[in-house]
Parts: C-alpha cells; sequence; structure tokens
C-alpha cells in the first residue's frame, strides 16, 4: 500500500533552496525594450531564466536572451543584483525558493529573420519605455526605477 504523497509531505521536512536567475533589460538601437508577452495571461515581461549548474552568470543571460527572443548580443552589462525576502516563493508542499537574480542591460544584435518575428503572433515587441504595458510583477520589481535612468 502506497499512501499519497501529500500525507507523506508531513513527517518530511521542508526545504529552502537559493535559486539564482538572471533577466535581460534588452534594448533596440533606438532605446526601445524588448518585451514578452505571456501566451495565455496577456502580461509582458523580460527575458529571464534560471542559472545551470556550471554556467557563470552572464551566459545564463545570453542564453535566456537566446532561448525566449532569438536573439543574441555582444556583451552584457550587470545593472542591479536583487535578493531578499521579496524574492521568496513558497511552493504547495511548503518547500520555498529565495531568489537571486542578476539583472543585465543589452543592446541586441538586430537582423531581419528575428525582427520579422516582432509584432506578430510570436509575443515579442518593442516599446519605449515611457509608454510601457502591464508588466508582470517580477519584471515591475526588477525594473523600477531604472527606465528612466
Amino acid at each position: 500500500m502506497n499512501p499519497p504523497a501529500r500525507d507523506l509531505a508531513q513527517y518530511i521536512a521542508h526545504r529552502s533552496h537559493i535559486v539564482v536567475k538572471a533577466a535581460v533589460w534588452a534594448e533596440n538601437e533606438r532605446g526601445e525594450l524588448l518585451l514578452i508577452q505571456h501566451a495565455e495571461q496577456g502580461h509582458w515581461r523580460i527575458p529571464v531564466g534560471q542559472m545551470r549548474p556550471g554556467e557563470a552568470i552572464e551566459d545564463t543571460a545570453h542564453r535566456e536572451l537566446w532561448e525566449e527572443t532569438g536573439w543574441t548580443a555582444n556583451s552584457m552589462t550587470l545593472e542591479t543584483l536583487h535578493s531578499g525576502p521579496d524574492l521568496r516563493q513558497l511552493h504547495s508542499s511548503g518547500d520555498e525558493d529565495y531568489y537571486v537574480i542578476a539583472l543585465f542591460r543589452a543592446r541586441i544584435i538586430q537582423d531581419r529573420l528575428v525582427e520579422s518575428r516582432v509584432n506578430s503572433e510570436a509575443g515579442l515587441k518593442f516599446f519605449d519605455t515611457r509608454s510601457l504595458p502591464v508588466l508582470n510583477s517580477l519584471s515591475r520589481m526588477l525594473l523600477d526605477g531604472k527606465i528612466l535612468d
């Protein structure tokens, strides 16, 4: 007889993990911010993803930009580092993740192939930083106070 996992969870210690992520503030040559639209929820966000074991955080930023948008950048400049209790995610199992997020700024290398996806069903679009759409809470927090610097 195998008891359900939810019944066993009460006997197992909850775990806390530190999860390192990289986020990318990617701009085109006009200084417009590249955002990705969530297909189901409709909000917009910047590229962000988790660092893999053995990966440098700057390499994580390059990889996430490529995986999520198809674009690359010559360099990534570290803007800020975010951590603390506001970046806690509690899971239904009782486990919790504490995020450490490095925000990088990059000027993307534009090409016609990827540009054809902008403003299409792919959910990619450039925005003037003075008129941004509704952002998800993480992107809002990461960009807060930095957009007009």
